[in-house]
């Protein structure tokens, strides 16, 4: 499908895209959210193997040869179902709402954000820039926005006008 015929098909009537995106991740330290649960999966290994020493004792070497491979094994699994989930997501914003889609191999699924929900962009230190501009709850554990945005500041300028 082309790109006008599938803006066709999202887009309002006299509805006004101002600026389209994809999240690019960096394999940083700052991007810990990456990582998903392996620091807790790490942890969970090691008090396994501490439980087979415990136990077991020195018979239950052959069952620790294991756990470090569980220990490089899980963290990339995670990592890499997290980089897949981003490559198949889109960014949109339009002078009425926040877009986010989700690009599968039958079907792309699209959640919209109505402007009323929007709030003051706040930029998160990850690599590229992070932006939560929109409050789904009380409390500002409910913000979300969009992750890893390359030139975040051709984004952030469009928000800023619309939260004024």
């Amino acid at each position: 499908m082309s790109s006008a015929k599938f803006w066709d098909n999202v887009l309002e009537h006299d509805e006004e895209l101002l600026w389209t995106g994809r999240p690019k991740p960096r394999l940083h330290w700052r991007n810990w959210r990456l990582y998903g649960s392996a620091p807790m999966a790490a942890t969970g290994l090691l008090v396994a193997a501490w439980f087979i020493i415990a136990t077991v004792g020195a018979e239950g070497d052959m069952w620790l040869l294991v756990l470090p491979a569980l220990l490089v094994l899980i963290p990339l699994r995670a990592t890499r179902q997290q980089l897949q989930t981003y490559a198949a997501t889109r960014y949109a914003l339009t002078d009425r709402r926040a877009l986010f889609f989700q690009v599968g191999a039958q079907e792309t699924r699209v959640k919209a954000y109505p402007a009323s929900a929007m709030t003051v962009p706040e930029r998160r230190n990850t690599l590229p820039p992070s932006i939560t501009f929109l409050q789904l709850g009380s409390g500002k554990d409910y913000r979300i926005g969009f992750d890893y945005v390359e030139k975040s500041s051709d984004l952030r300028t469009h928000l800023e006008r619309m939260t004024q």
